[in-house]
């Protein structure tokens, strides 16, 4: 999913959308209208927009926001912004935004290093996840963010314990951030259509506690092994990943007070944290 701007002019818009880059263009002004809306952006702050295509959400943003940056993969693309939005209406990064840190782009805008960004975007699919956990590790570089998703991906970021669509995905961002569906998107937004429904959601950073700066790589550990079968019991699923081996897995999971015998899926997501604050001082043990 991508934004497009009416009408098709340059040899850049003639050309088929590329299949690798997930590019569904944003036909809908009413869509980008409201997404616009949704992120509510000042002239004050420092905007990013996630793969602008065409400029469908460009253009409206740059009505309301001051520094914009838009970070843009492809290059034909890349060329019909500048064309439409030379510098410094707009600072173009003609990057892959998984590898573009928030730190980066806030310097591209003028600012410090140490500000938050306001994000806008419609994901590809292919971008998706990887995205998300993107605005995790980065979460004190984020305001707040506006992002459209497939609907599935929605739903597992907006999954509760109990439900198939539970996960890593869920509990990660729904820690650190309160997410919110907004509204759905049809196929006829885009252009070629997809075959999906797509979500729009909006990301706010939850109040930040004293964390314990190792934690959110314990508690990827403890996730990745605690869904790594879901048919298993997650007793089955530590047992394995453990160098305590059963009675490891099993010390630790009753330690914290969580069921041996339930699967991961239905386990809450602060009971993983306070599993995540054990498991350095468990996975140390030999057998």
């Amino acid at each position: 999913m991508r934004s497009e701007a009416p009408p098709n002019t340059g040899r850049a818009d003639r050309r088929r959308p590329r299949r690798r880059y997930g590019q569904n263009f944003l036909v809908s002004p009413e869509a980008a209208k409201r997404i616009v809306e949704a992120l509510a952006p000042s002239p004050a702050e420092a905007v990013l927009e996630i793969g602008p295509g065409r400029g469908a959400i460009t253009e409206p943003l740059l009505a309301r926001a001051g520094r914009i940056a838009a970070v843009e993969i492809d290059r034909d693309l890349a060329a019909v912004l500048r064309d439409r939005f030379p510098p410094p209406t707009l600072t173009l990064l003609e990057r892959d935004v998984l590898t573009v840190s928030f730190a980066e782009v806030l310097l591209a805008l003028g600012g410090s290093r140490d500000g938050r960004l306001a994000i806008a975007g419609n994901l590809p699919y292919n971008i998706s996840k990887p995205f998300a956990m993107k605005l995790v590790r980065e979460r004190a570089r984020v305001d707040r963010a506006v992002l459209t998703f497939q609907r599935e991906v929605a739903d597992r970021l907006l999954a509760s314990p109990g439900s198939r669509d539970y996960g890593p995905l869920a509990i990660l961002s729904g820690l650190v951030f309160e997410i919110t569906r907004l509204f759905d998107l049809p196929p006829s937004a885009f252009r070629p259509r997809p075959k999906v429904v797509s979500t729009v959601t909006r990301f706010v950073p939850r109040r930040a506690g004293q964390e314990d700066s190792g934690l959110p790589g314990r508690l990827s550990a403890v996730l990745a092994a605690s869904f790594g079968s879901r048919r298993k019991t997650i007793l089955a699923n530590l047992r394995a990943a453990l160098p305590g081996g059963p009675r490891g897995a099993l010390e630790l999971l009753e330690g914290v007070g969580i069921d041996p015998g339930v699967r991961a899926e239905t386990v809450r997501p602060e009971e993983f944290v306070r599993l995540a604050r054990s498991w350095p001082e468990v996975a140390s043990r030999g057998d």
